[in-house]
């Protein structure tokens, strides 16, 4: 017997100094290594969380580009189309996504012209969930939209970035100077998405539009053509359009383990595309991951606490 105990604490000290060299060493290995696709997912997915200038600590900026790559074609120009759409067509449709490694739900709708933009009500003081903005708005359906600072990692939603445009009125950056990343809809309903100024989306008459990106298809082709996008895998949040008119909202859960770990760019953008997508961008991801509908939030936001705050959705009237 005591032999017997003797052999099991040479076997748990054993145990315990490798399991303590293995968390010493992964993330060199992670890091440094040559398992080109393993780092690239972790750098990516560390640069869209919360606390995105932890990898600063350890790998300097031209280092960081090179393994997160090609982001997407961010200075691509779209051509605006003429949408030719049945009126008063109030028809939505939830579908269920399922691929190798995630789920999630993308709900078509067929009037673009019902999407708008919704903040949270105490703007640059705190954020709202997506669900407090869609009751707040009398929406049927929203997704969480642009992005904002966060940098205490407190995700209080409260510093929105970039411009915010609400019936053709800028509620923030009408004064930016230089191009922006935007996502939007043009007061006919056409998705916009890509770097533009202000004049510029004044002359598109750009009436609903927040800050983010990249662009994942524009005129109907892929943007994302080397790589996965560069952004590691992590839940994400995209908006994409048809030809005729039909808004595509797509939410994709992650980082659960045994659930949904996430999507990279690349998979969204082909899942947009494989559903008819004639422009389409990316939106942001992570915690604020968020889709409610009918009542209630339909996926599972990551963040332990449940639903993130955030300063902008988009909602569905």
């Amino acid at each position: 017997m005591k032999r017997l105990r003797v052999a099991l604490k040479v076997i748990l000290r054993f145990i315990l100094i490798n399991l303590i060299f293995f968390l010493l060493t992964s993330p060199v290995v992670v890091l440094f290594g040559p398992f080109e696709n393993i780092k690239r997912s972790v750098v990516g997915a560390i640069l869209t969380s919360r606390h995105p200038h932890y990898i600063t600590w350890l790998l300097s900026e031209e280092k960081i580009a090179a393994i997160v790559g090609n982001k997407g074609a961010t200075e691509a120009r779209q051509d605006l189309f003429h949408i030719n759409r049945p009126k008063n067509d109030d028809l939505l449709r939830l579908m269920h996504i399922k691929g190798a490694r995630f789920v999630g739900y993308l709900l078509e709708v067929r009037d673009p012209t019902r999407v708008k933009v919704a903040t949270a009500r105490d703007l640059h003081e705190k954020g709202d969930t997506v669900s407090t903005i869609a009751i707040n708005n009398n929406a049927i359906a929203a997704i969480n939209a642009g992005g904002f600072d966060d940098p205490q990692g407190t995700g209080t939603g409260r510093l929105p970035y970039g411009v915010i445009v609400h019936e053709g009125k800028f509620l923030v950056g009408g004064d930016i100077q230089g191009k922006v990343d935007v996502v939007g809809l043009t007061r006919e309903g056409v998705l916009v998405a890509g770097k533009y100024t202000v004049e510029e989306m004044k002359k598109m008459h750009l009436a609903e539009a927040v800050t983010f990106g990249p662009p994942l298809i524009l005129n109907g082709q892929k943007m994302i053509t080397q790589g996965d996008g560069g952004w590691g895998v992590a839940p994400r949040t995209a908006i994409g359009q048809r030809r005729d008119g039909t808004i595509l909202m797509l939410v994709i859960d992650g980082r659960q383990p045994g659930y949904s770990l996430g999507a990279t760019l690349l998979d969204i953008q082909n899942i947009l595309y494989e559903q008819g997508a004639y422009v389409a961008a990316n939106l942001d991801g992570g915690s604020s991951t968020t889709m409610f509908y009918n009542g209630k939030v339909i996926n599972k936001p990551c963040d332990m606490l449940g639903e993130r705050m955030v300063p902008t959705a988009f909602i569905v009237k």
